[in-house]
């Protein structure tokens, strides 16, 4: 059994696979929760994505027995790049784009993950992952207006409220639309400056957001997907890439 572990910005998650095969979700992994799926799961293999000094705490807890990868930009991957600066890359966001290449494997790839920030990655028919994009993610968004005035309070999208005008007639709603509405058309303009430029174009959603957002979005014209568990499939399948490289390396 591979577990495959992402470390945000705000939240530890994991995913346990069989070889290939997805097997469960784990959404919240604390040190208990880790110690928890150790003592009842077979874990031959683990990878760790992260973005936060947390992934140190919890790695400290993995059995010498049990073989770990960190991503990191110097490991070996199924994809080409044309990143200039591949040592400051998100490597949560090259795993996104691995896993579009697993689910929509003939098609060009537009991952837009809506998380603590909205990043927007690009990956063509020949697996070639060119980067993309970074902004505010909703929340984000939310917070800024509070933090940096005087006087408007703190909201997120739970104050949405499905009908409502995009003519805000309050302050809550006046904030609450400026921020979805003002999202949602920030996603559509890079969606479509993206299929002006590259033909058969696959939109894929991932991030705690992305559901929520991909709903409210007025395009008709790409074919769009919410993928959950799209990092967790890039990250197994780095972890078997790897996996088959020292493999071979072996065997030669």
């Amino acid at each position: 059994m591979n577990l495959a572990i992402d470390v945000g910005n705000t939240l530890a998650k994991a995913a346990l696979f069989e070889q290939n095969i997805f097997k469960r979700h784990i959404e919240r992994l604390d040190e208990q929760a880790l110690k928890d799926v150790l003592s009842q799961e077979k874990i031959e293999k683990i990878i760790i994505s992260s973005v936060n000094p947390y992934s140190e705490t919890l790695a400290n807890l993995i059995p010498n027995n049990i073989d770990v990868i960190t991503l990191n930009y110097l490991l070996p991957l199924p994809i080409r790049h044309l990143y200039q600066t591949p040592q400051t890359l998100g490597m949560d966001r090259v795993a996104a784009a691995i896993g579009a290449t697993i689910l929509y494997p003939s098609a060009n790839r537009l991952i837009i993950d809506a998380g603590t920030c909205i990043t927007y990655d690009f990956i063509d028919k020949q697996n070639v992952y060119h980067g993309g994009s970074i902004s505010l993610g909703l929340q984000m968004r939310f917070r800024a207006l509070h933090e940096f005035t005087a006087k408007l309070p703190l909201f997120s999208k739970d104050n949405f409220k499905e009908g409502n005008s995009f003519i805000g007639d309050s302050t809550e709603t006046a904030m609450v639309s400026g921020v979805i509405n003002g999202f949602s058309k920030e996603i559509e303009g890079f969606i479509g400056l993206y299929e002006e430029k590259f033909e058969d174009l696959q939109v894929v959603f991932c991030g705690g957001d992305a559901a929520f957002l991909s709903q409210r979005l007025q395009i008709k014209t790409v074919k769009m997907a919410h993928q959950k568990d799209l990092l967790f499939i890039g990250l197994n399948t780095i972890l078997l890439y790897n996996q088959l490289q020292n493999f071979n390396s072996i065997i030669i």
